[in-house]
């Protein structure tokens, strides 16, 4: 469930896309000064919205810091060091690593087994230093994967799973905006995980893995997203907040997928 959350380039102001790159590169930097540069392999821009929406909501003052990018050398690029930069520096390695287990247990692979392995000790040190959220997440996968064994095709069950886990790490203190993180992200998981059973289905039919939408027509695919979604933007409003890189994310990227797989589809067709 991981590169879903995008943004549309197209429709972003260049200073936006500075700043976005900026967070990106500021996550790049803080996977390696925490959790070692095997760490950097995790990199997601999935992470990086969640760093502008906790910068948004908590008014987040980050420090900028000029550098030289070892892939882009030829010119300065700016990084941002802040709070929440780090702490979704740790989410980042926990979901990452919960992500590479379950690509071993689902499809075997190696290099998902191998690399889990490698990053089995920073994945342990945030466990310590989150245990809450750590439990929180464990059981929510636990649940999910009996769902999957037992093969229950009730797309709502999953679904809750991706959006308690996402909702409990959208949140990181428990005070005044925890609730409406906890809501925001809940709802944004829920879509995610069902965007990609849409996106999945032919090849989880061909490859016998499981997908809760085996039963469904795909001509309510685009409905069903689009209440997801709706349930999803009425939680972002009630943080009142307004960040036109969030709503880029909420009202255009993250179908950028879909779309693509649509595409195909017709294409095929």
């Amino acid at each position: 469930m991981v590169g879903n959350i995008l943004t549309n380039p197209k429709l972003l102001q260049e200073e936006e896309k500075l700043y976005y790159r900026s967070c990106y590169c500021g996550l790049c930097r803080a996977l390696r000064d925490k959790h070692k540069n095997i760490s950097r392999l995790t990199l997601n821009y999935d992470m990086t919205f969640l760093i502008i929406l906790l910068n948004e909501v908590y008014k987040e003052k980050n420090t900028e810091v000029e550098f030289r990018c070892a892939i882009h050398p030829l010119k300065k690029r700016t990084y941002l060091k802040g709070e929440f930069i780090d702490y979704v520096a740790d989410m980042n390695v926990l979901l990452s690593y919960y992500n590479l287990i379950d690509d071993w247990k689902d499809e075997k692979n190696v290099i998902a087994g191998s690399y889990a392995t490698l990053l089995k000790k920073e994945f342990t040190k945030v466990c310590s230093e989150y245990p809450k959220k750590a439990e929180v997440i464990k059981r929510n996968l636990d649940e999910l994967n009996k769902i999957e064994e037992k093969n229950i095709l009730n797309p709502d069950l999953p679904a809750k799973c991706s959006g308690n886990f996402f909702g409990e790490v959208f949140s990181p203190y428990e005070d005044e905006y925890s609730q409406k993180l906890k809501d925001f992200g809940s709802s944004l998981g829920r879509f995610v995980y069902i965007e990609d059973a849409c996106i999945d289905l032919n090849s989880d039919i061909k490859h016998k893995r499981y997908n809760p939408l085996i039963m469904s027509s795909k001509l309510e695919f685009d409905d069903m997203l689009n209440l997801l979604l709706s349930d999803c933007i009425e939680s972002y409003k009630k943080l009142n907040i307004s960040n036109k890189i969030i709503e880029n994310v909420l009202y255009s990227g993250i179908w950028t997928k879909y779309e693509i797989h649509k595409k195909k589809g017709e294409k095929n067709k």
